[in-house]
């Protein structure tokens, strides 16, 4: 690509894939670019899935696997998307709730904002006009007050194991719509600004989230985290530039936050370093203009910090899942889930035990993909 466009990432803290429909700004999102509406995250926590999209590796790989992993990443080895694009000549710059969640490694800047102070649509507005000014430029903005609500209201309200909490779906859906449509209303003012300022024109817009939220529906999880789930682990992305991407196109395949770096990098025309760790995603540019993109397969795991099998130091929980199915491998407990995910997407029918070929088969990816995590 001879032009390098301006990059802006909305990451959108803790939105659930499965409210955007519930939402104008989200139905309108879709007619102005590509979406994928099946993307699955690294991590259901912020830490570890932000270090995994910026890296295109998994937490094993890279080695952010846990929520006090940051200081494990293996910076001398591997190369974050931020430090390619400021090879490029990028101005790199991101707002954030906490330094942690993110690698500094390529970042000109990282700013903290305060959750409970800041007016993140202004806020942000405010940064992207500056940046105009030293374009080309790649911006990271962590939308966080989804995640601000659910801990004020959820997380220091009820228990783990609270009635009042669990199986009051209706109830916490409400709540939580609440915070969606706040949301919505930030990336509309973003949208507005990037749209009706001829400066901004050449830029390329990625929205997506980090990981979902529980609504109670699985007793121990209150918010994310704990388990992995379909409600935390499934996640979207909606890519816009009209230069060179269609609009109005749905990606239906299944495909990881952890394939976005790649193919950025492949829309852009950057190879990779060679003597660095390589990406454990692979790019799904080449097959969005005829709608393409083949179904991945994904790995996940989990180092709760809460719950009912806490470990923030190390994972516990993974999961592999494919199109159609998904093994999730508990070692606190030395169990196994097995769900259909075509019969029952809900995850309720546990099929392991039942002497399914397909079970051994993920067992082995999984335990592959992990290299430590020891499943009997």
């Amino acid at each position: 690509m001879k032009n390098k466009p301006n990059i802006i990432f909305l990451m959108i803290d803790q939105l659930r894939a499965d409210r955007l429909d519930s939402f104008q700004i989200f139905q309108d999102l879709k007619q102005e670019g590509v979406f994928f509406p099946n993307m699955v995250t690294y991590a259901p926590y912020t830490v570890a899935s932000v270090h995994a999209i910026l890296t295109g590796m998994y937490g094993c790989r890279n080695g952010v696997d846990s929520y006090y992993g940051n200081l494990d990443f293996d910076a001398d080895n591997c190369m974050t998307l931020q430090q390619y694009l400021l090879g490029q000549g990028y101005y790199t710059k991101a707002d954030v709730l906490s330094k942690i969640i993110l690698p500094a490694q390529g970042f000109s800047e990282i700013t903290v904002h305060d959750e409970y102070k800041d007016n993140l649509a202004l806020r942000h507005k405010d940064m992207i006009k500056e940046a105009g000014t030293r374009a080309p430029f790649f911006l990271f903005f962590q939308y966080s007050n989804i995640h601000t609500g659910i801990i004020s209201q959820v997380v220091n309200k009820f228990t783990d194991d609270d009635k009042e909490y669990f199986h009051q779906t209706d109830r916490n859906l409400e709540r939580y719509d609440g915070f969606v449509a706040q949301a919505g209303r930030y990336l509309r003012e973003i949208i507005d600004l990037i749209s009706n300022d001829n400066a901004l024109r050449d830029t390329l817009i990625v929205v997506l989230t980090d990981h979902g939220c529980s609504l109670g529906e699985k007793p121990g999880e209150k918010c994310y985290g704990v388990f992995v789930y379909d409600y935390t682990v499934m996640t979207f992305a909606y890519f816009i530039y009209n230069s060179l991407l269609p609009k109005a196109r749905q990606v239906n395949a299944l495909v990881r936050t952890i394939d976005i770096m790649p193919s950025l990098m492949a829309m852009l025309g950057i190879e990779q370093k060679e003597g660095f760790k390589k990406m454990q995603g692979e790019s799904f540019y080449d097959g969005i203009e005829e709608n393409r993109v083949i179904d991945r397969e994904a790995y996940i795991e989990t180092a709760p910090l809460s719950g009912p099998h806490p470990s923030p130091n190390k994972p516990n929980i993974c999961a592999y899942r494919t199109k159609d199915w998904k093994l999730i491998y508990n070692e606190a407990t030395a169990k196994r889930e097995l769900y259909d995910l075509g019969s029952d997407p809900q995850e309720n029918r546990n099929l392991s035990g039942k002497s399914m070929k397909v079970e051994e088969e993920l067992l082995n990816k999984m335990s592959i993909v992990s290299g430590r995590i020891k499943i009997n």
